[in-house]
């Protein structure tokens, strides 16, 4: 899911199924172990283009989609179970990226708890290497597309934080400025990336790049939204410029 939607059977990549049977897959799978409302099915599905029964075509689809479960491996139809107000998945980290990505990111934290921040910063890169953007460019549903593609990107871009967030702590500064700048330049209006830079440049004894890191971002948000940026990148700005270590450091 963290990228093309794929699917593998025995190692070997198997085709999908088409149309309305893909959306719901998808949707399924991007929930998996919680039950998705029939509603939402129905609004990934077919968003305001609903069918005359609509229940009716969405049962008709996940008979469908069961049937498609069993070719791929028998007894796989079983994952998909009828639960009260919807429909559930039951797929675990095991057999789905999702999963396993934010297992990683469990164990990352667990990590970091126990002080040990080289093991945090390599679950975390182990988290982020089964990403492959842009995600899901082959489902085709607005609603999908419009709801959930953002809330796997904000996981993503959380995790990214972190990781950079354990390099900085490990002193990987050089390769956190490199890794930042094409972030911020993908998601130019992402505050707590452009913070995060200033902190890896002024740790390499770049504060200049840092303060002109902050007047980039500054002039992106107030011609962009007409807003300067949050407290938080303001305060590193002037902790540069009087060199209060006390916080950069931090």
């Amino acid at each position: 899911m963290l990228g093309p939607f794929e699917a593998t059977v025995d190692g070997r990549r198997t085709g999908l199924p088409r149309g309305g049977q893909r959306v719901l897959l998808a949707t399924l799978v991007l929930n998996a172990k919680e039950v998705v409302p029939v509603e939402r099915l129905l609004d990934h599905l077919w968003g305001e283009r609903l069918p005359d029964q609509p229940r009716g075509a969405l049962y008709s689809c996940l008979s469908r989609l069961r049937t498609w479960l069993d070719r791929q491996r028998p007894g796989a139809a079983e994952l998909l179970a009828t639960s009260s107000g919807g429909y559930v998945m039951e797929a675990g980290p095991e057999s789905l990226d999702l999963l396993r990505h934010r297992e990683l990111v469990r164990e990352a934290e667990a990590a970091g708890e126990n002080g040990d921040l080289a093991e945090r910063s390599a679950a975390l890169q182990a988290a982020l290497d089964l990403w492959q953007e842009p995600v899901l460019p082959n489902v085709r549903s607005d609603s999908l597309q419009r709801e959930e593609v953002p809330r796997l990107t904000e996981e993503y871009l959380r995790t990214v934080e972190r990781r950079c967030e354990a390099g900085l702590a490990l002193g990987e500064n050089d390769g956190v400025v490199a890794e930042l700048r094409t972030l911020t330049g993908r998601y130019p209006f992402r505050e707590r990336l452009w913070r995060l830079l200033m902190l890896a440049l002024v740790r390499s004894g770049r504060r200049v790049e840092a303060l002109r890191a902050y007047r980039q971002v500054s002039s992106q948000l107030r011609d962009e939204f007409g807003v300067d940026p949050d407290l938080e990148l303001r305060r590193l700005q002037v902790a540069i410029l009087r060199d209060d270590r006390a916080v950069i450091a931090r």
